[in-house]
């Protein structure tokens, strides 16, 4: 008869533990003493118990791993568990192109029309046709014969889905994935036979809904899907038995068509003839993105809980925004305290959009009013621009000649490519600091050409545009220490000369040309000041009659090896003025 082991052990979990640990518990029986278990079928059954006790343990431990939010794999998991921190992850958003429409031929007489929104027009990228749309209608006015107007056209191929509500319990989940919920539109009609429809919107601010406000709210579901819910009567009003839900939206690709330049109309009806309908692109295809990842919907949740859906702290604000507005790529807030002068009673925010350096002042005003009822009595949020300072690398690469076949050419493309990683990860938003040592590990770590080492140096550059109608104060901040005698500028005509900045280490700005001998000479000495602690440089009464390039360009060497940004600044890598030198070297 079988007697119990007071000492059976369930702490193995892999494979031959557990199957060691059963060999031992029935040896120790009276009816398998002196059993040959190897040497019998008995093994077989060892193997079948072991194996199904692993597959169980392993089973168990998946499940309990995707009951929590850290250790979740699968982001139906995670997203279910953000969901209930009140969050909903960031979906694809169809990139934006802006296009200038003109027609010809009108019909004779014609004042004005509408094109309608989701008019249709295309563009190619690698050999891929894709849908842009007109997100909204834009109205053509007569402009003494001329009919032309710039518009937005967006990405995505536009669905609509009809529900007709019945029983409690109905869910509404719109059937596909890769939806811009940015575009989504509702309507609820009446009935069949009642044509009204009341517009709902999407809740954001549950502090503003009431029982009958026309709301819904939005969910991610299982598979990369949405479900619309609304309310109940007591938050939100309610839809009922016989309505129908007409919900309209982009499905998108994505950052797929990012960059495109080219567009060609597809379809127009604008209900009055023309003979054509030609394009011209004002500014390429931008802010595409894919759905908000695994790792990033970790992250945001549980910071997005934490702002209860008020804007208290700086962080509030950025949580708050980054969450609502799927196209924002960064976002930085301060109070008013902290700006230079200091201005008290404000909060500044400075944002950046993905694909573009600034946003437009329609956007920033958006964004102003999306933020504005849920920050303190008597705080004014002021939405700003980023303030962008360009780094510009200059770096000699040394590598083994004797051991690699590869051209100093291929060397240095796979040089600037790092140098692209390195940005896109490390800088390029608010808060990202370089850090020298990192950056040239990272050129060091260059796989193709047998790297030896690197000589980096990095300066940094200010671009302004100056006016050339009146005299005005320039101010370059480049908030970290800089050394004297390194501030240069490109070319920009003065007094009928052409000019340029620099210092002479006594912290004053001197505007300087050069004579027929190519001798400096200076045109306005004192002309501003250089703050070599603070970084600050100041140029007074500057008022250059032309200048080279869009904008000009003010260039320093710093005075340590790290950068750091502030408040609203934001380092960019420089790639067009990149000085990269490869040497081989035998070892």
């Amino acid at each position: 008869m079988a007697t119990a082991n007071t000492y059976l052990r369930v702490t193995e979990l892999d494979f031959s533990g557990i199957r060691d640990n059963l060999k031992t518990y029935l040896s120790t029986q009276s009816q398998f003493q002196d059993y040959d278990f190897e040497g019998s079928a008995m093994a077989v059954l060892l193997d079948v118990l072991a194996y199904n006790t692993h597959y169980n343990a392993y089973y168990l431990n998946m499940l309990a791993n995707e009951m929590f939010l850290d250790t979740a794999q699968q982001r139906d998991s995670v997203v279910s568990r953000a969901k209930e921190l009140g969050y909903v992850p960031v979906s694809a958003i169809g990139a934006t192109a802006n296009v200038q429409v003109t027609f010809t031929g009108v019909t004779s007489g014609t004042t004005q029309f509408t094109i309608p929104k989701n008019s249709k027009f295309t563009t190619t990228v690698d050999d891929v046709t894709y849908t842009y749309v007109t997100p909204e209608a834009y109205k053509v006015v007569n402009n003494n014969g001329s009919f032309t107007r710039s518009i937005n056209i967006k990405e995505g191929e536009p669905l609509t889905h009809r529900f007709t509500v019945g029983a409690a319990g109905q869910r509404y989940i719109l059937p596909n994935q890769y939806i811009d919920t940015s575009s989504i539109t509702v309507f609820v009609q009446e009935s069949s036979a009642d044509t009204t429809q009341t517009e709902f919107t999407r809740a954001t601010n549950i502090n503003q809904v009431f029982s009958t406000s026309p709301v819904y709210f939005l969910e991610e579901v299982a598979d990369q899907k949405y479900e619309l819910l609304f309310g109940s009567g007591a938050l939100g009003k309610e839809v009922k038995s016989g309505n129908i839900i007409i919900v309209s939206y982009l499905v998108c690709n994505g950052s797929a068509t990012n960059g495109a330049s080219g567009f060609s109309v597809d379809t127009l009806n604008v209900g009055v003839s023309y003979s054509a309908a030609t394009l011209v692109t004002n500014s390429t295809a931008r802010g595409g993105r894919y759905p908000e990842t695994i790792s990033s919907i970790k992250f945001n949740a549980p910071r997005n809980y934490q702002t209860q859906n008020r804007a208290v702290i700086n962080e509030d604000y950025q949580r708050i925004l980054l969450s609502e507005n799927a196209d924002l790529q960064s976002v930085v807030a301060f109070g008013g305290e902290q700006a230079n002068p200091p201005v008290y009673g404000k909060v500044y925010i400075a944002v950046k959009p993905f694909g573009e350096e600034f946003a437009t002042q329609n956007r920033k005003a958006q964004v102003r009013a999306s933020i504005l009822d849920r920050t303190p009595l008597g705080i004014d949020p002021v939405v700003i621009d980023p303030d962008y300072t360009y780094l510009i690398p200059n770096i000699t690469t040394y590598y083994d000649k004797t051991r690699t076949r590869v051209t100093e050419a291929a060397i240095e493309s796979n040089i600037r490519a790092t140098i692209a990683t390195f940005a896109t990860n490390n800088l390029e938003r608010f808060g990202n600091r370089l850090r020298y040592s990192r950056f040239v590990r990272a050129l060091d770590n260059v796989t193709v050409g047998e790297i030896l080492n690197n000589d980096a140096t990095i300066n940094l550059e200010k671009r302004f545009v100056p006016n050339i109608n009146a005299a005005e104060k320039v101010e370059l901040a480049y908030n970290n220490p800089i050394r004297p005698e390194t501030v240069t500028s490109t070319e920009f005509t003065y007094s009928g000369f052409s000019c340029y900045f620099d210092d002479d280490g006594l912290g004053n700005i001197n505007i300087y040309r050069f004579n027929s001998a190519r001798e400096r000479v200076n045109v306005v000495s004192n002309a501003g000041t250089v703050n070599y602690t603070t970084g600050l440089v100041e140029v007074e009464n500057f008022a250059p009659s032309a200048y080279s390039d869009i904008q000009m360009k003010v260039t320093v060497t710093p005075d340590r090896l790290d950068v750091i940004p502030v408040r609203e600044q934001i380092l960019l890598m420089n790639f067009g003025d990149a000085v990269i030198s490869i040497v081989g070297e035998s070892t």
